[in-house]
């Protein structure tokens, strides 16, 4: 059996692309009796000196768990206060709870200009510099080591290159693997700046049914299966599909997650029918229970420890299931540290990789030194590594969990809800909710959520509608009596509550009005 390689898949344009740098030494044979000097004097590059640097030192301040400082400490403004390290009272004792990796170490760390462990710290006189096109070795070595941890692939021949957020990840991915004409899968609802990526590269998105409802896995997979055996009566004059494109969990815009038993019969697909699968999670490790009604208080019992929830509640990537190389991983540190560092990377076999780096080197370069600094910095020094890291996440994936509840209840609270008027699909991950608008029989839907929008702005509240994130409109119309909600950017708990009460109300006054305006 050959090694498993998702050569043949890579775009010709890609696969024939070289690099050139003018400061690369002789490529032929050195000429007879050449040795080599043992300590050559840089005189080629242009890289400025790290003793030019303005700065010496960056200080980075840092909370233990999110909101730790930016609220007041009422216990219902918003996920971890309640835990705050000054205790809780519980039976009229007051108790310190544990909270999950609270770290003994200052909440300070300092960059300097050099430092003594090069293999896992990020100095000045490295971040600030000109850097590898594929990442500082540092940051590299622990992306490998997370998916290690994490979601390690089913074959040995991989690999992990940095890039520029999740965004930039996903147009290298666009740029490998398709030649123009080259058709693409794609979820009927998405995230749409990623047609933008495949129109760049002269791909053709066609679109996969989703069945959006509680419990579902997102892909149509008995949809999926008759267009793939019955491509060229469905789809005359298309090649067959190059690719797919998903966002298995926590899916945007619906909120759903495919289990690992559906994600093997996708794979399977793309075995049968040789296509490549670009797996797009920016927000798969903010795994989240099943709803429950908010407290005043978080219960300690809702933390994980670090093997619990990489064994029960990590939902494994299609990495994980890969034995044939197929599958390229987006990852970003977007939701998980800061959107504005735009910092991510990718996983896949290393000639993708290889073929991604080249692509940088000729479009991108490398990511931002001072974003890799930061991150891995944290992650070494404030957080101790890999599981520290995975601590972090579980303090978000608590704090993310509470916020759900508090929309959630909102929402159940409402008359609208209560009049079976809206519904809503509790998440398996992430930060989106599908919030249904139960439009009766024969609604022309297009129109009405075109009034709707218009009344959520009179009631002071915004939101997506699912339309809005449809590969084709007409294609999707049928499925699209839904609009995209998220609990991410609220400031409190109040905000919360008071959105989905402007949300539900909005929703309300439309039906009273026999849906209209």
């Amino acid at each position: 059996m050959s090694e498993p390689s998702i050569t043949h898949l890579i775009s010709k344009r890609a696969a024939a692309r070289k690099t050139l740098h003018f400061t690369d030494g002789p490529t032929n044979d050195p000429p007879k009796g050449f040795k080599a000097h043992p300590n050559p004097l840089p005189l080629h590059w242009g890289m400025p000196n790290n003793g030019f640097f303005p700065i010496d030192s960056i200080d980075v301040n840092l909370v233990e768990y999110p909101f730790q400082k930016s609220l007041s400490i009422p216990v219902t403004n918003a996920s971890l206060e309640s835990l705050s390290l000054t205790g809780s009272s519980e039976g009229g004792q007051t108790v310190t709870p544990p909270l999950v990796g609270a770290s003994t170490k200052a909440n300070s760390i300092r960059i300097t200009r050099h430092s003594d462990d090069k293999k896992k710290i990020i100095d000045i006189a490295s971040g600030l510099q000109y850097s590898p096109v594929n990442g500082l070795a540092p940051l590299v070595q622990f992306t490998r080591d997370f998916i290690e941890r994490t979601h390690k692939p089913a074959y040995e021949d991989w690999d992990t290159i940095i890039t520029g957020g999740a965004g930039d990840g996903l147009n290298k991915a666009a740029e490998i693997l398709l030649d123009p004409e080259d058709v693409i899968l794609i979820e009927e609802f998405t995230f749409t700046p990623f047609l933008l990526n495949v129109e760049h590269a002269g791909g053709i998105p066609v679109p996969v049914k989703l069945d959006i409802s509680e419990g579902s896995n997102g892909i149509d997979l008995d949809y999926l299966t008759d267009l793939l055996e019955n491509w060229e009566a469905l789809k005359p004059g298309l090649r067959r599909p190059k690719a797919l494109y998903t966002i298995a969990t926590g899916q945007n815009p619906s909120g759903l997650t495919q289990s690992l038993e559906f994600r093997k019969k996708i794979y399977n697909l793309a075995v049968k029918y040789d296509f490549a699968i670009i797996e797009d999670d920016p927000y798969g490790y903010l795994t989240l229970p099943p709803y429950q009604k908010p407290q005043s208080y978080l219960k300690l019992g809702t933390f994980l420890t670090v093997e619990e929830y990489l064994k029960n509640h990590l939902t494994p990537s299609y990495l994980t299931i890969d034995t044939t190389a197929r599958v390229i991983r987006i990852e970003t540190f977007s939701k998980l540290f800061a959107p504005g560092l735009r910092l991510g990377f990718i996983v896949a076999h290393k000639k993708a990789i290889d073929a991604i780096s080249k692509y940088a080197a000729l479009v991108t370069r490398f990511p931002s030194g001072t974003s890799q600094l930061i991150v891995n910095n944290v992650i070494e020094k404030k957080f101790g590594g890999v599981d520290g890291w995975l601590q972090w996440i579980l303090k978000m994936r608590v704090t993310y969990a509470h916020r759900r509840d508090v929309l959630l209840n909102a929402i159940f609270e409402s008359e609208a809800y209560k009049n079976k008027y809206v519904d809503v699909i509790d998440p398996q991950a992430g930060m989106f909710v599908s919030f249904i608008v139960n439009f009766p029989e024969g609604t022309d839907i297009e129109e009405k959520i075109g009034l709707l929008v218009w009344k959520f702005a009179e009631f002071g509240v915004g939101v997506v509608p699912g339309i809005n994130m449809a590969v084709e409109k007409k294609f999707s119309l049928d499925r699209a009596n839904f609009f995209r909600l998220t609990y991410a950017p609220a400031n409190t708990d109040e905000e919360i509550i008071e959105g989905g009460k402007r949300l539900t109300a909005a929703v309300q006054d439309f039906f009273d009005k026999g849906l209209e305006f």
